[in-house]
């Protein structure tokens, strides 16, 4: 578990490295907070000043890692030092995928990938909501998710994103522990047919996770689901972030139809596990 202190200091290099190269570092914050053991987070020290960080983020059986070295200390090999602590906390794992995640923009993290055996899987583009009035159409319900809808969630996430099944089951059942209130369930015609979390910090709200059922797509629901979230957050914030992968054509029209932006990106690569 971090400390307070150790949070702080994690927060402040971040603020360094980011505005160094005018980045936007995924260090997913909400689950930086709710560490439940010390084996996944490496922090390095010089002085008492944090100038390392990685952190690993387990999705079942699947991790990825996202670090920073403050620019005064870059080209020592220190990264490396940390990769090399976190791949040892994975051997007593099981790990079927493990993924570095760097900005699209970095020259230093490209600088560091390309030093390693990592191959390009994909590019992820983090969006925000521009501020625009969406129409609602209540055809479409949100209701809060509960322990009976915990098997759909599981269903949609293997069904539209491919997401291992193992991995998916533990995934969703750590949402619930941590923040239940975030998990939303998409109805049309009495039926449970989508998806779509919202997780709210430092006055800002996140989506993630909106899926649709197959059999479902194609008729406007995710675009009025998406609508009624917005609007909700909206009235408690007009800074609401989504991501949706690069390759996914018609979410990227539908998101920006619905008022988001695309203003950074993230690219993934494969870590060969050994």
């Amino acid at each position: 578990m971090l400390t307070s202190k150790q949070l702080q200091d994690i927060k402040d290099l971040q603020n360094v490295c980011e505005n160094f190269e005018d980045i936007h570092l995924k260090l997913n914050w909400e689950m930086l907070k709710k560490r439940q053991n010390d084996q996944d987070d490496f922090l390095l020290y010089k002085e008492n000043h944090l100038i390392g960080f990685l952190g690993i983020y387990g999705f079942g059986d699947s991790y990825e890692i996202c670090g920073m070295i403050h620019p005064d200390f870059r080209r020592q090999h220190l990264f490396q030092e940390l990769i090399h602590r976190a791949l040892q906390s994975l051997k007593s794992r099981t790990v079927n995928k493990l993924l570095l995640n760097i900005p699209g923009t970095s020259t230093s993290g490209k600088g560091f990938i390309s030093h390693t055996d990592a191959a390009y899987d994909f590019t992820e583009c983090e969006m925000k909501w521009n501020k625009k009035e969406l129409v609602i159409d209540h055809s479409v319900g949100i209701k809060t998710a509960d322990e009976h809808d915990i098997e759909t969630i599981i269903d949609l996430d293997e069904t539209c994103f491919g997401v291992v099944r193992s991995d998916a089951e533990s995934y969703t059942k750590r949402l619930f522990d941590e923040s239940p209130a975030g998990n939303l369930m998409i109805v049309f015609d009495e039926k449970v047919v989508g998806k779509i979390r919202v997780q709210r910090a430092n006055k800002k709200s996140f989506i993630y996770g909106f899926a649709v059922f197959p059999s479902f797509q194609g008729k406007g629901i995710g675009r009025k689901a998406l609508s009624q979230v917005v609007m909700q957050e909206s009235k408690w914030t007009d800074d609401i972030y989504l991501d949706v992968a690069a390759t996914n054509c018609k979410a990227l029209k539908l998101y920006e139809s619905s008022g988001f932006q695309t203003f950074y990106s993230q690219e993934y690569y494969e870590y060969p596990i050994k």
